[in-house]
């Protein structure tokens, strides 16, 4: 709403300004997308900054003469921001379509600039220059960035841009060929284009049909196979496994272009090569019903040229249309296609399809056809079924149980075949030997990695020439008994270095045996995504320079991963890469330094003929301590005490730098005096000293990092003489201060000479005790200072040579502000008070109540206090004392009884009216009538009643009296059957004392207890000015008449109709509220109530929900975390390659009771591959958690990946895919978590929570 001021004939009117910018298209863990081709997307939000309004004045002159002047005040928005596309990087922006305009990139009107998502590209220059510490690169990552005008809204436009992504090259310059498109897909998941027959042959094809895709708008994070098989169906072709490759084969079976198809029939098969079913049947012959035959097919696209609306075509084949009627099929979606005449193609190609496949074959052949696959043409000839050569493609095949092959083929039309190019009736069936010999293994790798890749396993790898179909792994202890430990299915990717290469090299060449090796990113190679191995180097690569016979250029190294060091390698070492292909066998630490002897035998390419212990070659290995990396910077000192009584005692002190080791443990540390025995001194990160040391000796020290696995490394020694230092002590250095509730110094140690105590001091007059802070025989102390401002020193004492010279240091404290949104709330019990959050450097707050204070260690306390009107203040209290306070603030807390002490009164009436009714007989009953006069004597042991009535009056009073109470009553209406009509009664029971009557009349001075006056306790209007006499008035709804003399401080003067008020700030302004009302019972806004407000602190642990106050929704709730904390106990841990079912019930298990995400089972069983799932109390809240202290976790909302976080001890892997997050959900229940696989941690966290209604 806009404020008007008035001032004569001016007047101004002033928009609202909005507080913050709205953000409207930011979410949380969304897949950056990957665009190959053209397609348009709208981004999402990763930055924004800076959101400033600007103030613009408009004035007119009305009036005659232009004697009144006329002030509009309105206010335009801009913000920097930056949009997130997609992954990088891309070729280029087209069209940007800014809310209803369309522009083309470049175009000021835009006011974005795009950054393209090369890997290093450089920050956005503004963010460098305006905010640098929030300066960042996003590598790889293309957006959009720019200061944007917002107009009036505080509210980005919506945005949408033409990504002009990868792959264009392989297409028309805007759409990609599918063929390349898969193999993209492909080389993600780690297949290589060299595996897959026919690419080349359906690229052709592609290009000849201009069947060109690109990514689809909508498309969100998929299955490679799901991808594959669209692209697939909507080309009209096969992409099926073929033994160890990919095979990809077109159906089209006519000439277009340049493209021929391969119409070149395999066999020719008749009743001599088939097999008869179990009902004597060769072949079953199923043919479609006519009903279940389609003349029409409709594809929905995408139309680029019409602004990338979703379109949809449709394709008749006129001929069956005109014999059998139109029947359309369902629609297809196509949403990789972007132009009309293609989708027009697919649509053409899908009716064809859908009309003339109608004849499908089943027939079973034995293994000699083991050669057909899906996509191969036969011809079928079978007397019974009317069969003669006809054509037919195999759609699949599948072996039966019985290791019979089972075909599924459909019909071709007539047409020009090549003959069949196997003719297996002139000749002798083709045999397949099924037990050929098994090739053995030609070249066996067996070694030991860092404790961070293999822990306590023993690496195998193997190659074998072809036909080898894997192997099994035999262990034994001796050479003589073996046992079966595994088997090996894949070929290791390893071989050697062709040529050396330096420990600074970024590059080496090698050749391997078997398989390829790709390239990846530099992100992949830090990661050790590409790992390699060599000589006890750990080391990955980025890029692959690929050249004849199997020899690789690997570029981009990253040396000495996992500790290990970058060293010089020769030409012919044994280079392995590092991956699933090898095989692992873990070992107990008890089994180091033993010979552990291997064979494998293998199998031949049907899995069969096993070979046999005795055919094979022994290998022996023998199992050393695998490479932990040493401490570095390793510095020893002795550090000086004196017990008392003259006794002296030093510390030996060992200093150094921990190795970087996800696996790392701790590290030991051991001493000895010449060669006796090593003894253990400790253990620690960075610090460990040794006490009890004697002076004069000499101490040999050996420092031991030592990993999760329990292993240790050789250990780096240093050896020390404890003797006296007794220089002058050197000025302590990095003297620093921090303040809590108490003055925190902290100093490094002075190592010239020994300190036997640092005195801390605010003079320079070292020894005495006015002036001295405090002593320390550490490097830290923590005291009292007194003055917010002011000089200390810190001297290091010697006790032969006294003090050394001072370090001194400035301080300077402010005073804390006066805290900020204060809210007070009155109760019937109390004031509830809540603001700003303490800040650092102060212990809490003080709570001013009239003259009362409170003190309160956090933002939020509840105070008891009577009935009454009270003014409050708060001021933060840190070490010095109070800041200044708030401006008081009043708040009413109301009276009002307790409901069951009005119970309890009615329950005591009713007694007394049972008790008075129970004496009304005559037992014991004395009567007088004297001339309409009535007396009435009742004496009982359970009571005693005196009754007078006079008849003529109709007026009776009675006066009863029994154990539980006394009563007095006078009754009107004598004549009435119940005589009910009560004039006044008094009645005294252990309930309390009730008066009832048409008056009551006090003539004397009255006290009541406790202030109670509640509503209906005074009549309207009978308190009059002239009879109070009050020092503090709240809620006065009554006209108070004409006020005289005195000063009115701190309130708001109105008048009736509510057009002005005047605050006590001296702010005059005008309202005008239509359609709405404010009274004192309720709030309304555009015909709505309004509610409070509410506000809560609670401590929650991850899966605990929260539970909210009628009315209010979590929705409509800002949550505010502080003390975040992770646990550091994993609630599982598990070990292994595969999931038990045990295994999933402790993570089922965690979910339900932690993470409120479900996570599956993945296909293979593969711990490192656990699968997500969905969420079990609905999806995340999103900008509703926030972090006011800076400690927000690095998960966000949620998030995933693979690898396992540096120095986790439940990582057994740098590859398992992980799950985290922190948040609310939209059912209420608060989530603080981190798992995989492997291990899983719950965390905790304060929440202060804002419900808005």
């Amino acid at each position: 709403m806009g404020f008007l001021f008035s001032r004569g004939h001016n007047t101004t009117n002033r928009a609202d300004m909005i507080a913050d910018f709205m953000i409207n298209t930011a979410s949380y863990g969304e897949v950056v997308p990957e665009v190959l081709g053209t397609t348009r997307l709208s981004g999402n939000i990763i930055y924004y900054d800076d959101f400033t309004p600007h103030e613009h004045r408009s004035t007119t002159r009305t009036g005659k003469g232009g004697g009144s002047k006329h002030t509009e005040i309105t206010y335009t928005y801009t913000v920097a921001c930056a949009i997130g596309l997609c992954e990088g990087p891309i070729q280029g922006i087209g069209k940007v379509w800014r809310g209803k305009e369309i522009y083309d990139y470049p175009n000021e009107k835009i006011e974005l600039t795009a950054y393209l998502g090369a890997h290093g590209q450089q920050p956005w220059p503004y963010v460098i220059s305006k905010h640098p510490e929030k300066a960042l690169p996003y590598s790889g990552l293309a957006y959009m960035a720019g200061v944007v005008d917002l107009g009036e809204q505080g509210s980005l436009p919506q945005f949408n841009f033409e990504i002009k992504g990868k792959l264009l090259e392989t297409g028309d310059g805007v759409d990609v060929n599918p063929a390349d498109y898969i193999v993209h897909v492909l080389r993600s998941i780690g297949i290589d284009d060299v595996n897959i027959e026919g690419l080349d042959h359906y690229r052709h094809y592609c290009k000849a049909a201009d069947i060109l895709i690109s990514t689809p708008p909508d498309s969100k994070s998929s299955k490679a196979q799901t991808v594959i098989n669209d692209i697939a169906e909507i080309t009209n072709s096969l992409v099926f496994w073929s033994t160890d490759r990919l095979k990809i084969v077109p159906l089209a079976d006519k000439p277009i272009k340049d493209w021929s198809p391969y119409n070149q029939i395999q066999y020719n098969l008749t009743a001599d090569d088939l097999i008869p079913a179990s009902d004597g049947q060769l072949i079953v012959y199923k043919r479609k019903d006519s009903s279940e035959t389609y003349n029409q097919a409709t594809v929905e696209f995408i139309n680029r040229a019409n602004g990338y609306e979703k379109e949809t075509v449709a394709f008749e084949v006129v001929a069956d249309v005109q014999k059998n009627g139109l029947k359309p099929a369902s629609k297809k979606t196509a949403h990789y296609l972007y132009t009309k005449a293609r989708a027009q193609y697919y649509a053409e190609q899908l009716a064809m399809k859908r009309l003339y496949s109608k004849n499908q074959y089943t027939f079973r052949l034995d293994w000699a056809f083991c050669r057909l696959e899906p996509g191969d043409l036969v011809t079928l000839t079978d007397e019974l079924c009317g069969l003669r050569e006809q054509i037919v493609v195999i759609t699949s095949v599948s072996e039966a149980s019985d290791g019979q092959l089972e075909i599924t083929a459909e019909g071709k039309p007539p047409g020009t075949y090549a003959p069949a190019k196997y003719n297996v009736h002139e000749n002798e069936r083709p045999f397949i030997d099924y037990n050929q010999p098994a090739p053995s293994v030609n070249d066996v790798a067996i070694f030991q990695t860092v404790g961070d890749v293999g822990g306590n396993q023993v690496f195998v790898g193997v190659n074998a020439p072809s036909g080898w179909g894997g192997c099994s792994v035999w262990l034994s202890d001796n050479g003589e008994s073996y046992r079966r430990i595994g088997s090996i299915t894949q070929q290791a990717r390893m071989g050697r270095t062709k040529y050396g290469f330096a420990a600074d090299g970024n590059f080496c060449n090698v050749t391997i045996n078997q398989g390829v090796l790709k390239t990846a990113t530099h992100v992949d190679a830090e990661r050790a995504n590409t790992l390699c191995w060599a000589n006890g180097e750990a080391f990955s690569y980025e890029t692959v320079e690929v050249h004849p016979d199997n020899w690789y250029t690997l570029k981009g190294l990253v040396r000495g991963q996992y500790g290990t060091k970058a060293i010089d390698h020769s030409a012919g070492e044994r280079f392995i890469r590092v991956d699933e292909a090898l095989f692992r066998h873990p070992y107990r630490k008890e089994d180091i330094n033993k010979t552990i002897y291997l064979k494998f035998t293998s199998l031949n390419l049907f899995g069969s003929n096993e070979q046999g212990l005795d055919e094979v070659q022994e290998y022996q290995y023998k199992i050393v301590p695998y490479y932990i990396p040493e401490v570095s910077n390793l510095t020893l000192y002795t550090k000086y005490y004196k017990i008392g009584n003259g006794v002296l005692s030093f510390d030996v002190v060992s200093q150094f730098d921990m190795p970087q080791i996800n696996s790392l443990d701790t590290v030991e540390i051991w001493y000895r005096e010449g060669s006796a025995a090593w003894k253990y001194g400790g253990s620690g990160n960075g610090l460990v000293s040794i006490s009890g040391c004697e002076l004069g000796h000499t101490y040999e020290v050996k420092a031991v990092v030592k990993d999760v696995h329990g292993n240790t490394s050789q250990g780096t020694t240093k050896s020390i003489t404890v003797a006296m230092k007794t220089e002058v002590p050197n000025a302590p250095q990095g003297f620093s201060i921090s303040f809590s509730d108490k003055a925190n110094f902290n100093w490094l140690e002075v190592r010239n000479a020994d300190v036997d105590y640092y005195e801390i001091r605010l003079d320079t007059s070292a020894g005495q005790t006015d002036g001295m802070i405090g002593r320390s025989n550490n490097t830290t102390y923590s005291g009292i200072l007194r003055n917010r401002s002011g000089k200390v020193y810190l001297y290091a004492h010697n006790p032969s040579k006294g003090f050394g010279a001072p370090a001194e240091l400035s301080y300077n404290m402010p005073a804390p502000a006066a805290p900020t949104n204060v809210k007070l709330t009155g109760t019937i019990s109390g004031i509830g008070v809540m603001f700003q959050a303490i800040p650092p450097g102060c212990k809490g707050a003080n709570i001013y109540v009239d003259t009362a204070v409170y003190f309160t260690s956090t933002n939020a306390m509840s105070i008891p206090v009577e009935a009454g009107v009270y003014s409050v203040s708060v001021a933060y209290v840190d070490l010095f004392g109070e800041g200044p306070r708030t401006r008081p603030i009043n708040v009413t807390v109301k009276a009002k009884i307790d409901k069951d002490l009005l119970d309890l009164e009615n329950t005591g009436i009713a007694d007394m009216d049972r008790a008075v009714k129970a004496l009304s007989n005559e037992v014991g009953t004395v009567k007088s009538d004297i001339s309409g006069l009535s007396s009435t004597l009742v004496d009982q042991a359970t009571g005693f009643q005196r009754s007078l009535s006079d008849l003529n009056k109709h007026l009776s009073s009675q006066i009863t009296q029994v154990a539980g109470g006394v009563e007095l009553k006078v009754k009107d209406a004598l004549n009435s059957l119940t005589g009910s009509e009560i004039v006044s009664r008094i009645n005294l029971t252990p309930a309390g004392t009730r008066i009832d009557g048409r008056l009551l009349h006090v003539t004397g001075q009255a006290l009541f207890d406790d202030n109670i006056v509640t509503n209906k306790m005074l009549q309207a209007k009978a308190v009059t000015a002239d009879k109070m006499q009050v020092d503090s008035l709240s809620a006065i709804t009554a006209n108070v008449g004409e006020l005289k003399g005195g000063t009115i401080i701190g309130t708001t003067i109105k008048n009736a109709s509510d057009t002005f008020s005047v605050d006590a700030d001296g702010n005059i302004r005008g309202v005008n509220i239509t359609g709405s009302r404010i009274d004192a019972n309720s709030v309304y806004a555009n015909g709505e109530p309004l509610k409070n407000t509410n506000f809560m602190s609670v401590h929650v642990v991850s899966g605990q929900k929260i539970n909210l106050p009628s009315g209010y929704n979590y929705e409509r709730c800002l949550f505010y975390a502080t003390n975040i904390k992770m646990n550091k106990e994993a609630t599982y841990k598990l070990n292994g390659r595969y999931f038990s079912d045990e295994d999933m019930r402790k993570i089922h298990d965690f979910n339900n009771r932690y993470s409120m995400y479900w996570n599956g089972k993945p296909d293979g069983g593969r711990m490192d591959d656990l699968e997500g799932g969905y969420w079990l109390h609905g999806e995340p809240l999103q900008n509703r958690v926030f972090f006011p202290n800076g400690d927000s976790p690095n998960c966000g909302t949620f998030s995933y990946g693979r690898g396992y976080a540096k120095n986790n001890a439940a990582s057994q892997s740098n590859d398992g895919r992980w799950y985290r997050g922190c948040g609310v959900t939209k059912e209420g229940y608060f989530y603080f978590f981190y798992n995989s696989g492997r291990f899983g941690y719950y965390g905790e966290a304060d929440l202060l929570i804002i419900s808005f209604w």
